[in-house]
């Protein structure tokens, strides 16, 4: 759902971007890269990136320090790339491999379109290069757009939803906190079936093949301290997520807490998962990972401006059961 992005240097030196009375570039850029995306530069470019920052206007310059700040980044182990250097946009697409849009120069767009327009994409590998200009007519953004207000169909897998909805986010965050009332109850009811075909086992093998490690938290209602329904939930998740190597791979840390169920029918009745600051609310919960078909769920993807989550996590430490962690 996120979308990676990258830009060049010559890139702030549109004439757009220096216009101190069209902020539609700066605006859609800097909002898009918080809300849904992840700036893809190379190691050690954010000294660089600020540097390039102080050249804009100044009225615009706290807008693109904000979503540096804010905004998702990613640091690939090379120099500088310069979008004009390219042969052509067949060249171009061979970096699709890193990134899927790049923000370019309205000249540089225009020749490596064939002298068209200052926009061009890429069919086969989803991959598109767009002026300063034309920023706002990106269909890759406008896709994670799509996905983060649309609902989740019942007949599709598992796999599909974790690829089109939540492994670029897993895969450019380091905590990932799930608040859902029914999470236990489904792990607990799996374990009475003695079955690994379920959501939390697809959930964690979805997360390992990220290659990343990640904090989880789970808050659900577990019932009481000691109770059949907490031993069966931490056993069966200490033995097939803890104690199998190459889930556990993706564990930095973990936390299970069950909380008494006021919580859920007050603060916290829908059901979330987490990435850092983004937040994902969705109508059936860590169910759309289990098998399918299952019924369609409402979903709603957004930056958490507000830190809602981090309220939610703390009002729920009033509410504990029992905790495990790592």
């Amino acid at each position: 759902m996120m979308s990676e992005f990258a830009l060049d240097q010559e890139f702030f030196s549109s004439d757009a971007l220096h216009n101190e009375n069209l902020s539609v570039v700066h605006d859609f850029i800097t909002k898009s890269w918080i809300d849904y995306g992840v700036l893809i530069i190379p190691k050690y470019g954010i000294v660089d990136f600020l540097e390039l920052i102080e050249k804009l206007p100044l009225k615009y310059r706290q807008r693109w320090l904000t979503a540096v700040e804010y905004g998702k980044k990613f640091e690939l182990d090379r120099d500088w790339w310069e979008f004009s250097k390219y042969e052509d946009f067949t060249d171009l697409c061979s970096m699709s491999a890193h990134f899927k849009t790049g923000f370019a120069n309205d000249g540089t767009c225009f020749v490596l379109s064939g002298g068209i327009e200052c926009k061009i994409a890429c069919e086969k590998t989803g991959f598109e290069l767009l002026g300063a200009g034309m920023c706002s007519e990106s269909l890759n953004f406008g896709k994670s757009v799509e996905l983060s207000r649309s609902d989740i169909w019942g007949y599709k897998s598992a796999a599909e939803i974790w690829e089109s909805r939540f492994k670029s986010l897993a895969q450019f965050s380091k905590k990932i906190v799930i608040i859902d009332r029914y999470f236990f109850q489904n792990i607990w009811e799996a374990a009475e079936r003695n079955t690994n075909k379920n959501s939390m086992i697809n959930f964690f093998n979805f997360l390992s093949k990220t290659g990343k490690k990640h904090h989880i938290k789970i808050i659900s209602y577990g019932g009481n301290k000691d109770s059949d329904f907490h031993a069966g939930v931490f056993n069966y998740f200490r033995k097939n997520v803890v104690k199998v190597p190459a889930l556990n791979k993706s564990l930095e840390s973990w936390e299970l807490s069950s909380v008494q169920e006021g919580f859920f029918q007050g603060e916290s009745h829908d059901r979330l998962i987490g990435f850092d600051r983004h937040l994902c609310q969705i109508g059936n919960g860590m169910r759309i990972f289990g098998p399918a078909p299952h019924p369609r769920a409402t979903f709603s993807a957004k930056y958490d401006y507000n830190n809602e989550l981090s309220q939610r996590e703390s009002i729920s430490r009033k509410s504990v059961l029992w905790r495990e962690t790592s």
